[in-house]
């Protein structure tokens, strides 16, 4: 990494340790939010990432054939035409079925 990329991340590790940071859902009927800053708080709603990642997973599957940037496009826009009943439903169906377990080592 580049010296300003690293006193951009210590800048940020310092906001960071201020908090007043939440994960809470985040509504709004003309975007998608992934995150808002309102004065010294910031907000997080963990469902549009985890959402869109699960998307992306379960058409990897389903659809083998696919190649990553058709993936990635169409889990995108299933993520942004879903309206906030449909992303409950499939975060509370997400949250009923995942299991946690140790971390998982990536080799590239």
């Amino acid at each position: 990494m580049s010296i300003e990329t690293d006193d951009l991340l210590s800048e940020l590790l310092h906001e960071l340790k201020r908090g007043q940071i939440y994960e809470c859902s985040l509504r709004s009927k003309t975007w998608q939010m992934d995150g808002l800053q309102e004065g010294q708080n910031i907000y997080i709603d963990p469902r549009p990432a985890i959402l869109e990642t699960l998307l992306h997973e379960l058409l990897h599957r389903r659809k083998p054939r696919w190649g990553e940037r058709r993936v990635a496009t169409e889990a995108r826009k299933l993520s942004v035409a879903m309206d906030e009943t449909t992303k409950r439903h499939w975060w509370l169906g997400y949250r009923r079925i995942k299991k946690l377990r140790k971390p998982v080592e990536v080799v590239d």
